[in-house]
């Protein structure tokens, strides 16, 4: 493919993306992404099948991102604890890189068709599976105090995914400093406590 198509292509995302944090998937025409990259609607089709391709695109590249920085983490050999918390930066990280991105991923998926929701959601559980075993490592080694992992991930997970609500990239803080205080917000709230 030809790098002026591929450049095209990520331009037609990245607005597509914007609009639907925007407005929402169905409040999102064809006509208006072709409008932001200055195509006529019908030239779209050139670079897409279907909005709902388009959506679909959109949302495993952003699953492809959160996978990418969690897999590596997941092998390594640092503490159970220094992996949870190299995770839930990591994850914040993904959310602030790209903020129209995480909120497609996060609100707009619903939208698919039930054969594409169904994929995400195999695909969500499955990142949600390796995040739980980073919990489980420091339930087990005693350094979170939690009768359940499932539920002890998912709190974690929610706490960081609706951050695209309210981080600014101009703020005061950068994506690091932010995914620092939200481990240790978290996980103190998880702290094994002794008399």
């Amino acid at each position: 493919m030809a790098q002026a198509t591929l450049d095209r292509k990520a331009q037609i995302h990245r607005e597509a993306c914007r609009l639907f944090r925007e407005r929402g998937f169905h409040g999102t025409s064809v006509r208006d992404i072709a409008e932001r990259v200055g195509m006529l609607g019908g030239s779209l089709y050139a670079h897409m099948e279907s909005k709902e391709d388009l959506l679909a695109e959109i949302v495993d590249a952003a699953a492809d991102r959160f996978f990418e920085v969690l897999e590596p983490i997941v092998r390594s050999d640092q503490t159970s604890l220094q992996e949870l918390r190299a995770a839930i930066v990591a994850h914040v990280k993904v959310i602030a890189e790209d903020l129209d991105a995480a909120a497609v991923y996060t609100v707009e998926w619903r939208h698919l068709s039930p054969a594409r929701r169904e994929a995400v959601t195999r695909r969500r559980d499955d990142y949600e599976r390796m995040f739980r075993g980073l919990v489980g490592g420091a339930m087990r080694d005693r350094l979170i105090s939690t009768d359940d992992e499932a539920t002890a991930a998912l709190f974690i997970l929610s706490a960081l995914n609706y951050m695209f609500t309210w981080y600014r990239p101009d703020g005061r803080m950068t994506p690091e400093e932010i995914g620092r205080m939200m481990c240790d917000y978290i996980l103190d709230g998880l702290r094994r406590r002794t008399a």
